[in-house]
């Protein structure tokens, strides 16, 4: 990802919780908050590698550049994805955000393998194949 005459490749993947772990991600809201995310991290020029989750949590894995400061990052979701849903979707729903999240650096050479479990949420958490790693939120 080459920007601003420097080379770089940074990929996180970050991960947060509805509030309380309720079950507030309902089909619906899915439906109508990842296309909002992903107009989101393309505004903020975040390199969107994949998005997914269940009810109670979400995973992003993003590459950025290198004078991103991580915690805008969360800031900047969370709060333009949970007023979004609240006050400008037409849902009759509410989405607030849990206070932490979770964040783990990636090497380049894991982002296919991130993506591709981040992609396959529901079908890990169904089954019991989760990464206690990558799902983790708070120490």
């Amino acid at each position: 990802m080459p920007k601003h005459g420097i080379f770089y490749q940074l990929a996180f993947h970050f991960i947060w919780g509805t509030k309380d772990r309720l079950p507030l991600i309902t089909p619906e809201v899915e439906a109508r908050l990842y296309p909002y995310l992903g107009a989101k991290c393309k505004q903020l020029d975040y390199h969107l590698y994949a998005l997914n989750g269940i009810a109670d949590h979400i995973h992003i894995l993003l590459g950025l550049h290198p004078t991103t400061l991580l915690a805008d990052v969360v800031k900047n979701i969370k709060g333009a994805s949970s007023h979004y849903i609240n006050k400008q979707s037409g849902l009759n729903a509410t989405l607030y955000w849990q206070d932490g999240y979770g964040l783990l650096s990636l090497r380049q050479a894991e982002v296919p393998r991130v993506a591709a479990y981040i992609k396959r949420q529901k079908e890990h958490h169904l089954r019991g194949t989760i990464s206690t790693l990558l799902e983790r939120i708070e120490s």
